[in-house]
């Protein structure tokens, strides 16, 4: 690893979540083109986030135990994912065409002892995949544990709301909790129906929020 992509990884690590500016990483790395050193961390393993100009680091590489192992989803797997579900985001049910880019995530986070097995990979649309990972990001993992040992997908998706009453949370997150289950739109209809539970769409109808007195 060259200094200036030492450089821009530790600057990286030292501001996680914050998102750096193209020009903010060419000053620290004295790097001409800091988006091929951030190419090359990618590739490694780090989970980069891209956006316009600028970079967001989200998660390490690393593997401890009990978790799983971050590996790059080679290019073959993508595309075999995407044509599984129909190049459509499985969250918001939006395509390409749509003016949104597609992209092929975790179903069940590596942090949480998810794979690359195509099982466990399921393609979102980049807002609902940026959703994904802010509210992830914002919930202790303990609480997310405990709804995923939930044996039954109704189960998963009602300790969901639950856990988060009265937040908004993306549909993204309620098809992981359903461990990919394709009729969790079902489930969550039949959870309203048998409880009761004031559940409804967010305004920007890419997630639910279940309001609670």
């Amino acid at each position: 690893m060259s200094s200036g992509q030492e450089k821009i990884l530790e600057y990286l690590i030292r501001n996680r979540g914050k998102w750096i500016s193209n020009q903010e990483l060419r000053r620290i790395s004295g790097l001409d083109d800091a988006p091929r050193a951030i190419r090359l961390l990618r590739q490694k393993g780090w989970e980069i986030h891209v956006r316009g100009d600028g970079f967001n680091l989200l998660q390490s590489p690393e593997k401890g135990e009990g978790r799983g192992e971050r590996k790059t989803i080679s290019e073959k797997t993508r595309y075999e994912i995407l044509a599984r579900d129909n190049f459509r985001c499985k969250a918001c049910g939006l395509s390409a065409d749509d003016g949104i880019r597609l992209e092929v995530d975790h179903m069940t986070p590596v942090d949480w002892g998810g794979t690359n097995d195509k099982a466990n990979l399921i393609t979102l649309c980049d807002k609902c995949n940026r959703g994904k990972k802010a509210w992830l990001n914002s919930v202790p993992s303990n609480n997310m544990k405990t709804i995923m040992n939930n044996t039954t997908v109704e189960a998963r998706i009602e300790s969901l709301f639950d856990n988060f009453p009265n937040q908004d949370i993306p549909s993204s997150l309620i098809q992981i909790v359903s461990k990919g289950a394709f009729d969790w739109q079902r489930a969550l209809r039949r959870i309203r129906k048998r409880t009761g539970k004031n559940i409804v769409p967010t305004k920007d109808r890419r997630g639910y929020r279940y309001f609670k007195d």
